[in-house]
């Protein structure tokens, strides 16, 4: 299996992504980043929350701090209301 890399993270839509996924990126062990997480926060400089033994990551902010190019994430984009509503050409009731 292919490691995850920061450019994979970058392609994705999420807000969070799992530890495990940040884990694997950074190279180290999620049980060590959680352990940096409860007893070390300081290190950590990137939003994160954990659950018990569950941790996820905000991925954007994650992405900056490791000086991935802004221009290269992949943000969710944006719908207006009155795009979500469904036309009459798509079969919607008027």
């Amino acid at each position: 299996m292919a490691r995850i890399t920061l450019a994979d993270i970058a392609r994705m839509e999420d807000d969070f992504i799992p530890g495990t996924m940040a884990a694997e990126a950074l190279g180290i062990q999620r049980g060590r980043l959680i352990q940096y997480a409860r007893e070390r926060p300081e290190l950590i400089h990137f939003p994160y929350q954990l659950s018990g033994n569950r941790m996820r990551v905000a991925r954007v902010p994650f992405l900056r701090y490791w000086g991935f190019p802004e221009e290269e994430i992949t943000k969710k984009e944006l719908r207006r209301v009155d795009e979500t509503r469904q036309s009459p050409e798509r079969g919607a009731c008027v």
